[in-house]
């Protein structure tokens, strides 16, 4: 991940490389403080807000939120808008007269942690991933309002009995899917000039679907151009790459170079060195296809953050799975 801070830094450079040494120092360690824990993610989560009853008022608003990336760590904070990175959430706000708001916040992400869920743990020449990703409801503002910097938009307004919808239909169709079931957490999205090859599935994804839901189960629709951000690869082309097939030593040796990249345990430079020697892009992995593609074709930058407008879609389809995605 910290490559494509580095890379888009290099390509709009725009004050004294003395000064932007410490920056890319910075977005160098990344990796360290990407790799936190998981086994406490969403520990104080919430299956259903206790929306009042509004008498089929509409009560609830939705709000589409937006940070710069990793801004809750405080030797970050904001630095990364300049790069276009963002996370996204929705917060949603309940007023009733008489009664203090309630506020809560949906997010959408990796189980694990940002590394965990875009590169494997290897042995020998097996590749494994842990990259399921979930909601992750909880009460009141997440990080105060003012964390959300970059956006505090709404979006649409529900009834209580609508906006439970959400929270007892919908999300249960995506977090009661199996281990390693649709849909996954896809950092990398790999693009040849408007066609997308690769669809990535992040944070605003989640946002989207939620926007999805509401426009076409709950007849509401959203009065907002949802953007966000994307980590793109550019290619002319990609081309599947079998498991065990001629090219997987390859593939194996490729992941274990940006596995031993993203560790931390050499210096700056010589894990920038090497993360160089690793350019262009050489191999992708798409969580949900379950497929290896080669990637042909990938030029400097290498890697970009494209902040951009998506439409509305769902969620990737479960096929031969209970409370599947229809």
């Amino acid at each position: 991940f910290f490559c494509c801070f580095f890379l888009r830094a290099l390509k709009h450079e725009t004050q004294p490389r003395s000064k932007m040494r410490p920056f890319f120092a910075m977005l160098l360690a990344l990796p360290a403080i990407a790799q936190q824990p998981s086994k406490d993610w969403c520990n104080e989560g919430i299956k259903v807000p206790d929306f009042q009853d509004d008498g089929g008022n509409l009560s609830v608003e939705f709000f589409v939120v937006q940070a710069p990336l990793f801004s809750t760590n405080p030797r970050i904070g904001t630095k990364l808008r300049w790069l276009n990175l963002y996370h996204t959430a929705l917060v949603l706000q309940q007023h009733l007269p008489g009664f203090e708001p309630q506020n809560w916040t949906i997010e959408f992400d990796s189980v694990t942690n940002v590394l965990g869920a875009v590169l494997p743990s290897i042995n020998g020449t097996t590749l494994s991933w842990n990259n399921d990703a979930r909601y992750c409801v909880t009460k009141g503002v997440l990080w105060g309002k003012a964390h959300w910097s970059k956006m505090f938009d709404r979006v649409f307004r529900l009834k209580a009995a609508q906006a439970q919808q959400i929270f007892t239909e919908f999300i249960p169709s995506v977090n009661n899917t199996a281990h390693l079931s649709k849909p996954l957490y896809q950092l990398w999205r790999v693009e040849h000039e408007a066609n997308t090859l690769v669809k990535d599935i992040t944070c605003g994804d989640g946002v989207n679907w939620i926007m999805d839901y509401a426009s076409r189960v709950l007849q509401t629709a959203p009065a907002f151009e949802l953007k966000f951000t994307s980590i793109v690869v550019k290619a002319d082309r990609i081309a599947n790459v079998h498991v065990n097939g001629a090219d997987w030593p390859a593939v194996v040796k490729y992941f274990q170079g940006m596995s031993n990249v993203t560790e931390g345990k050499q210096p700056l430079l010589h894990r920038l060195l090497e993360f160089l020697h690793l350019m262009p892009v050489h191999y992708i992995y798409d969580s949900n296809a379950q497929a290896y593609f080669k990637v042909e074709g990938n030029h400097f930058p290498w890697l970009e953050a494209k902040y951009h407008a998506v439409a509305l879609e769902g969620p990737p389809r479960q096929i031969h799975q209970e409370g599947s995605i229809q």
